[in-house]
């Protein structure tokens, strides 16, 4: 018997439980765990899919093999190596032959999408337009004409487009959007009983035309998402596809995560959305509040879990500093305002103090803030020979260093006296934060865009009302993009929703 079901998760409902609970049925019905697929669009979902079922069923995730995104899916099928994906060091190249320049961001090797790394110089807009008309089944001057910058030259997009795909084929490279338009043309299903694609609502076209050649032979199919929380449109996502997906559709009516006031303001955005499935869902019980700020001097952060949610990561910037300014720690991208490597080399330095023993990779951290000559001899650094004669699992006491590595230093100065390489600046900050008590290594307070945080949470949401230049355009063309980028933001909290008042004339009413 066929099932063919659409999930609709609203915030806080259990959407990553429900998926769990409905894979471990269908292994207790007889269907084996290699023959279930459960896959999304992006890698957070993917993992948290897998890690949820390992953890609540006792799953190995080697038994999972299609627990995974799509792209990761159509690389591993194709049989592409690494070395074939193209990368920001190869659009140098691209840039040099047609005259353009391009951030070249780095790309990880979790890097599973073209719009990943794509920056933000001139050659930057250009390759997102032309990724976008792949992503979105259109021609290229129908996605030029809809980007509407009249800063860009249509003719330099055909130019650059051409080199690139000629690049690609002279070097036998391929990008991510090649996967899935290889894989549509395999048309090749894998073996399956049971298919569940999580996050369905950011998918773009394409990756719809992947979805319907992966579930040509499962019986079941289960589609999760939440179309108001579809915020993926500048990667093309395709919420018209997610909700004709199936006929049947099934509402979590419990969130498990919104207060009741947050649900009521939540509830005056989504209706401004167009062209949605209603659903009627239920907050938490306790009831939650809503403050509004007119700077961040007002806003409560000294205590407690924050998260400072803006659209964008200039909008961001603004509050990084003046955090800073003000002496808070925070993580941003979950790196800290302060360097690990920074913070470890105090933390060795005080354990050295204190006469205990430090590993060899301890000792060479220290010595790489420390200046020479001052913190240590020359001729001692973390490459020298005197290093690299002691095996790794070496560790060395305070007096060791002293006679044998060419430390200068000794336990009764503090790490701001001998960590050199140390600005005043940063010494300042660290000081004031360590006599605070503030936790350095995971801080409390953190810093995202509301995409990034999709399908996170915190105890404090500090959301940020202003929207960008570009974003002020988008609200006049197509205003439910911003209407669910913010429910999105909106809904990021579990007890208290912190608005900051707009501070330019570009805003979001809330």
């Amino acid at each position: 018997m066929k099932i063919q079901k659409t999930i609709l998760g609203p915030p806080g409902c259990g959407k990553t439980q429900t998926n769990s609970n409905l894979i471990q049925s269908y292994i207790e019905s007889g269907i084996e765990p290699q023959r279930i697929a459960c896959v999304s669009f992006s890698k957070k979902a993917a993992r948290e899919s897998k890690e949820r079922v390992c953890n609540d069923w006792n799953i190995l995730e080697e038994d999972l093999p299609y627990f995974r995104t799509l792209h990761s899916m159509a690389f591993g099928s194709l049989g592409y190596k690494t070395t074939d994906v193209l990368r920001g060091k190869d659009m140098k190249e691209i840039g040099y032959q047609v005259g353009l320049d391009f951030a070249s961001k780095s790309a990880s090797q979790d890097t599973e999408s073209d719009f990943e790394w794509i920056g933000n110089q001139k050659g930057d807009e250009y390759l997102k337009i032309y990724q976008l008309s792949r992503s979105r089944l259109q021609s290229l001057e129908e996605a030029f004409q809809k980007e509407g910058n009249y800063n860009l030259n249509y003719s330099e997009l055909t130019r650059l487009v051409q080199a690139y795909e000629n690049y690609k084929k002279v070097k036998g490279k391929v990008d991510f959007t090649d996967m899935i338009e290889e894989f549509v043309k395999q048309d090749q299903c894998p073996d399956l009983e049971a298919l569940i694609v999580d996050e369905a609502q950011d998918l773009s076209t394409l990756q719809w035309k992947m979805i319907d050649v992966v579930r040509q032979s499962p019986n079941i199919q289960i589609f999760t998402g939440d179309d108001d929380q579809a915020i993926m449109n500048f990667q093309g996502a395709d919420v018209k596809a997610f909700l004709s997906a199936t006929k049947e559709k099934e509402v979590l009516k419990q969130s498990y995560r919104i207060p009741e006031t947050v649900w009521e303001e939540a509830q005056k955005i989504v209706t401004r959305i167009d062209e949605r499935a209603p659903k009627e869902w239920h907050p938490k019980k306790e009831k939650g509040s809503i403050y509004y700020h007119n700077s961040l001097e007002e806003v409560p952060i000294e205590k407690g879990e924050w998260t400072i949610l803006a659209p964008t990561n200039r909008l961001l910037d603004r509050y990084a500093f003046q955090l800073r300014e003000e002496g808070w720690i925070y993580s941003r991208h979950d790196h800290p305002s302060v360097p690990r490597k920074l913070y470890e080399a105090i933390l060795s330095w005080e354990s050295l103090s204190k006469g205990q023993e430090i590993s060899i990779s301890q000792v060479k951290n220290i010595y790489d803030h420390m200046v020479v000559n001052e913190g240590f001899k020359k001729g001692f650094g973390g490459r020298s020979k005197k290093f690299l004669e002691h095996p790794p699992e070496s560790v060395f006491p305070m007096d060791y260093l002293r006679d044998n590595l060419g430390l200068l230093v000794d336990g009764s100065q503090r790490w701001h006296q001998v960590l050199g390489k140390v600005g005043l600046n940063t010494q300042n900050y660290l000081l004031n934060a360590l006599k605070r008590g503030d936790n350095v290594k995971n801080p409390r307070i953190k810093l995202s865009t509301i995409h990034s945080m999709k399908g996170g949470e915190s105890d404090n949401i500090l959301l940020i009302s202003d929207i960008s230049y570009a974003a002020s355009k988008e609200m006049i063309t197509r205003p439910s993009t911003l209407h669910r980028m913010f429910y999105v933001g909106v809904t990021r909290t579990k007890e208290n929703l912190h608005i900051m008042q707009p501070e330019t004339e570009r805003y979001y009413e809330l």
